[in-house]
């Protein structure tokens, strides 16, 4: 008999985010199990900032320990300098096998190395502008063995979305197509350790060389939907050891100011059974007492809810 799963947390975060990442800590040290750990990823300059947020259950890292030596940062100013002198938002790095790599694209490759390191079999990407309203219970994880796999078939009309999509595709030596029948993304996505394994191989293969070189030179590419389409076409759903499931584990809200208590009501009025935690992206201008109450008023919704109040 196989042994028992175990999950843990992964974010990747910085120190503009670090009042919402306190807030998605605190939530999930009152919702989430204490066996399933917590990684939190932060440049080398913040990790003193972020230090009073580890645990015996959360762990500070790097994220330049998930990135090969041969990955060089360019140095740029603070970002009201850049945002003056009109320079790129996020970071830029420069290898000796790749056109400049955005700090986007080297994200992504953080967050599959992070996986790749990770000591559980199942690891949950959450960002930090997310926060749980509900205690977290392992078979929304997996369930009979089996690891969760959101899989949404109904397709994102967007010029991105097609062109993830078809980058997964070439980097995964699949028939070329702009949409592999499912859309992937999500904002606490599950992933199985074991398959991210396998696709990591599978890129280095198709590429023939080591698939951070690979990802490095590929511009264009969501690491949800690469791991997505991997599971689900080159593997299989069954074979990979995963379920798919089209619920979100998360209730959204994108980009849009919240413009009165009603829009804050109607949010909050929204949660579903199936939703245990909300995100509030970092972007939308708010404050962190105004977030940490509509996060306290989400929690108080699902807890009546779940009583069935």
């Amino acid at each position: 008999m196989p042994p028992p799963l175990s999950a843990s947390l992964v974010t990747c975060s910085f120190a503009g985010d670090f009042d919402v990442c306190r807030l998605l800590c605190e939530s999930i040290d009152r919702f989430v199990p204490e066996t399933i750990g917590h990684r939190l990823y932060v440049p080398a300059k913040d990790a003193p900032l972020f230090a009073g947020l580890a645990s015996s259950r959360r762990t500070i890292a790097t994220q330049e320990s998930l990135l090969p030596r041969w990955f060089w940062q360019v140095p740029l100013p603070a970002p009201h300098w850049r945002r003056r002198l009109r320079l790129p938002r996020r970071n830029i790095y420069l290898t000796p096998f790749s056109p400049p790599v955005r700090g986007w694209i080297a994200q992504q490759i953080m967050k599959l190395a992070a996986t790749a390191a990770a000591d559980a079999e199942i690891v949950v990407h959450v960002d930090s502008d997310n926060a749980f309203i509900r205690p977290l219970r392992f078979d929304a994880l997996a369930r009979d063995g089996r690891v969760r796999l959101y899989r949404d078939p109904r397709r994102i009309e967007e010029s991105g979305h097609r062109l993830w999509h078809a980058a997964a595709g070439r980097l995964l030596g699949l028939p070329p197509s702009d949409f592999y029948d499912a859309e992937y993304i999500d904002q606490i996505v599950v992933w199985r350790r074991s398959v991210l394994d396998a696709l990591l191989a599978r890129l280095a293969a198709v590429a023939g060389a080591d698939w951070r070189i690979a990802l490095a030179r590929t511009p264009h590419f969501a690491e949800y939907i690469l791991y997505g389409v991997f599971a689900d076409k080159a593997l299989g759903v069954e074979r990979a050891g995963l379920f798919a499931e089209t619920r979100s584990l998360c209730l959204s809200r994108w980009s849009e100011a919240f413009d009165s208590a009603a829009e804050e009501e109607a949010f909050v009025a929204a949660i579903a059974p199936h939703h245990v935690a909300c995100l509030i992206q970092s972007t939308i201008p708010m404050p962190i007492a105004a977030r940490r109450r509509l996060f306290e008023r989400a929690a108080a919704f699902a807890a009546a809810q779940d009583a069935g109040g």
